[in-house]
């Protein structure tokens, strides 16, 4: 069976193995739909990955809102100088959240891997957690299947 997935370039065993881990924790909580505290995930990330995260300070976060609701809306989501990085914590809501069930995290040819899920129904939350937890260990996203289309990124 073919399933969804996010494809990503693998050129660091160590890091995918690191990747391979933290995937088969969540897969665990999700399938028990039994979650643990947001602090003990911060064990299974090294401070390079973490680096990849948004941590603003309360006064960062307050001057970032401050600006998104001062944008006209059909402006927020192109504007540029409004994006951030996933802010960590929330990357895990959005897997406890996300209408999919979550397969594996797997090599399929020498240098590319793939996380694959299957969505229990459309919209179901999108591949942006899974994105961005690929990303915070340092893999390049090449292609991903959505359920709806393929998409090839550019290089």
């Amino acid at each position: 069976m073919e399933y969804c997935f996010v494809e990503f370039q693998v050129d660091d065993s160590k890091r995918f193995n690191a990747l391979c881990e933290v995937f088969n924790e969540i897969k665990k909580d999700k399938d028990n739909d039994s979650w643990r505290n947001e602090e003990d995930w911060l064990i299974f990330f090294d401070r390079k990955a973490l680096s990849h995260f948004w941590w603003p300070s309360e006064e960062e976060e307050t001057e970032h809102f401050r600006r998104w609701f001062a944008t006209p809306v059909e402006q927020r989501w192109t504007d540029p100088s409004l994006e951030t990085p996933w802010d960590f914590y929330s990357m895990f809501d959005a897997f406890q959240n996300g209408e999919y069930q979550l397969i594996a995290c797997r090599m399929v040819s020498a240098d590319r891997a793939r996380l694959e899920f299957e969505p229990f129904s459309y919209p179901y939350g999108g591949t942006g957690a899974i994105q961005a937890l690929v990303e915070s260990f340092d893999f390049v996203i090449l292609a991903e299947n959505d359920g709806v289309e393929y998409t090839k990124f550019n290089l």
